[in-house]
C-alpha cells in the first residue's frame, strides 16, 4: 500500500519539485528511482516536472505523483500535442504551465482553454537572454533589460495581470518577484498547503534534458556552471535552488525595494 496516499497536507514538511533542471521523462527507470526517494522521505511531498512533448507522458496515469506540465515548451502551441493532456487523469495534474509571450493570441487562447477546461494554469513570463533570441519570438518594445535578462514590463505586463485576475484558475509564477518563498504556487497547487519548504531534486535517471527550449533558465544556469568548472546539473540531491532559497540578485533587490517603500508609508 502506498503510504503517501494516507497522509494529509499537514503531515508534509517539504514539497520537492522533481526535474527542475532537466525533464522528467516518465520512464520506468525514473519512477523506480523516485519511488525510492519517496519511501525514504515519507514526510516530503514529491511532484514531477515534465512537458507535453515527453514521449512516455501517459505513464503518469500509472503512478501516484502529480505533474506540472508545460504545454508550450518551445513557445509555440501545437494543438495536436495539447490533446495528449486530456488523456491524463485530471487528478494527476498539479497545474499546467504556459510560457507567455505578449500579444500572442494563440498562447492567450491556450491559457484560456486550459483554464476553462478546469486546469490550474500557471503562466511563466518568458525572459530572454539577448535581443537576437527575443526578436525571433516577439518585439523588443514589450521588454525591459533587468538583472541580465529581458523581462516583460509596462502595458503588456499590466495586460497579462488583468487577464489572470479576470479568469479563474489562472496564476503568474512569482508574480511579486520574491522567489518561491513569496509565491507558494508549487506547494499550493500540488499539495494544497503553502506552509511548507519548497525544494528541488534532479534525478540521475532523467539525465541531461534533451530539449532545447528558447532561453531556458535551467539550461542557462547549467551552461554557467560548466563555464565555472562545475557539472551542468547536480543530481540525486534534495536541496533548494537559488530561487527557492530567495538568494538571486533579482529577488534580493525586489525585497530591498519593498522594504524602502514600506518604510516610506
Amino acid at each position: 500500500m502506498n503510504t503517501r496516499l494516507q497522509l494529509t497536507p499537514l503531515d508534509y514538511m517539504e514539497v520537492v519539485r522533481v526535474a527542475v533542471s532537466n525533464n522528467f521523462n516518465c520512464t520506468p527507470k525514473e519512477y523506480k528511482q523516485l519511488d525510492e526517494y519517496a519511501k525514504k522521505n515519507p514526510h516530503k511531498y514529491f511532484f514531477i516536472n515534465s512537458n507535453i512533448r515527453t514521449p512516455s507522458l501517459l505513464n503518469i496515469n500509472n503512478h501516484p505523483y502529480k505533474v506540472v506540465l508545460t504545454a508550450n515548451p518551445d513557445l509555440k502551441v501545437d494543438w495536436k500535442l495539447i490533446e495528449r493532456l486530456y488523456e491524463l487523469d485530471p487528478e494527476k495534474i498539479a497545474f499546467t504551465r504556459v510560457k507567455w509571450l505578449p500579444r500572442n493570441e494563440e498562447i492567450k487562447n491556450l491559457a484560456l482553454e486550459l483554464s476553462m477546461a478546469g486546469y490550474p494554469v500557471v503562466i511563466t513570463m518568458q525572459r530572454f537572454n539577448g535581443r537576437a533570441s527575443l526578436r525571433k519570438y516577439t518585439e523588443l518594445e514589450y521588454y525591459k533589460w533587468s538583472h541580465n535578462r529581458f523581462r516583460l514590463h509596462g502595458v503588456d505586463l499590466k495586460a497579462l495581470e488583468k487577464l489572470v485576475d479576470d479568469n479563474a484558475r489562472m496564476y503568474i509564477c512569482d508574480r511579486k518577484g520574491l522567489g518561491c518563498g513569496g509565491c507558494g504556487l508549487c506547494a499550493k497547487l500540488s499539495l494544497g498547503s503553502t506552509d511548507v519548504r519548497i525544494s528541488s531534486l534532479n534525478l540521475s535517471s532523467s539525465g541531461i534534458c534533451k530539449y532545447n527550449c528558447p532561453d531556458c533558465y535551467a539550461k542557462t544556469m547549467s551552461h554557467f556552471a560548466v563555464s565555472c568548472g562545475h557539472t551542468p546539473v547536480k543530481f540525486d540531491s534534495i536541496k533548494q535552488n537559488s530561487k527557492q532559497a530567495g538568494k538571486t540578485k533579482h529577488i534580493i533587490d525586489t525585497k530591498e525595494a519593498l522594504d524602502v517603500s514600506n518604510k516610506g508609508t
